[in-house]
């Protein structure tokens, strides 16, 4: 049966209004919140104008969140697609077990941010860690924590990203391997091509829409960087491991600064709708 439009506005009216009171009417009202002085407690509310953007912007913290969410992203996102595709490569053959490998590839990812944050930590952590423990189990001597590091606390962050998303993209990226007929594999044998031919003419034209996709999806998702960082490091040592996130959450929790930490929010979600933007540019020029 084909419904009308007033029935189909009636199906959806539910679902409008839940988005409406629970994410655009918070939304809406956190982003003219940004143009005034509002905190709780406040009895008494002035328009700021842009002051509130200005001060983010001047803010020497801001920048140095700016400049590791991009390190951040540039070295996680390609380590990520990497040893996804990998995986989910080695995964595309029938093999046994296949199903059960397929579902411990879903474990590091089902477990929440947070609860990664803190078993990584403690791996980490000085004098009580469970590398520690196994080096003076060794006999060696016991070493700083790599999160206290000057130069390497940002690359452990990284690392530990790639571990818990690496997984979901092999997980992603398998029903495309899976999907490529297996006609196009033969006759790349029968050519002779080696493995990075066969990936480079039969698996990267087949599964370029849905590697898009997941690209911009990490991107994304490295640009909110928020709960692991947390955990494992607070931002520290100094500003060296601080994101966008976590400098907003800082400015609105820790130092009572709403305006300025809802103004960082949505410069966050302003990047984050510029990739969504770059992507359905790409997506539209795709080849039909």
């Amino acid at each position: 049966m084909r419904l009308t439009g007033r029935q189909r506005l009636l199906l959806f009216a539910p679902l409008a209004l839940v988005l409406g009171l629970g994410l655009v009417g918070p939304a809406i009202l956190g982003l003219l919140g940004t143009f005034t002085t509002y905190a709780p407690g406040q009895t008494a509310i002035r328009l700021a104008g842009f002051n509130n953007y200005a001060a983010v912007l001047r803010d020497h913290v801001f920048a140095a969140s700016i400049r590791n969410i991009a390190v951040f992203t540039l070295a996680a996102v390609p380590l990520e697609l990497v040893i996804g595709f990998g995986l989910a490569y080695i995964l595309r053959r029938p093999m046994r077990g296949r199903g059960l490998w397929r579902l411990l590839l879903l474990i590091p990812w089902l477990v929440s941010p947070i609860a990664s944050g803190v078993m990584w930590h403690f791996l980490f952590a000085s004098g009580q860690g469970v590398f520690d423990f196994g080096a003076a189990w060794l006999g060696l001597r016991e070493g700083p924590s790599p999160l206290s590091q000057h130069g390497l606390a940002l690359l452990t962050t990284v690392l530990v990203e790639v571990w818990r998303v690496a997984p979901l993209v092999a997980f992603l990226l398998l029903p495309g391997l899976v999907a490529i007929p297996v006609e196009k594999w033969e006759h790349a044998t029968i050519e002779g091509a080696s493995w990075l031919a066969q990936i480079r003419h039969v698996v990267l034209p087949a599964i370029r829409p849905l590697a898009l996709a997941v690209t911009m999806l990490l991107v994304g998702l490295a640009l909110g960087t928020f709960d692991a960082v947390l955990i494992l490091t607070g931002g520290g040592p100094g500003t060296e491991t601080v994101t966008p996130a976590l400098y907003s959450y800082a400015a609105a929790f820790q130092v009572n600064n709403w305006p300025v930490g809802t103004a960082s929010a949505w410069l966050i979600a302003g990047a984050v709708l510029v990739v969504g933007a770059v992507y359905v540019w790409l997506a539209r020029s795709e080849p039909a």
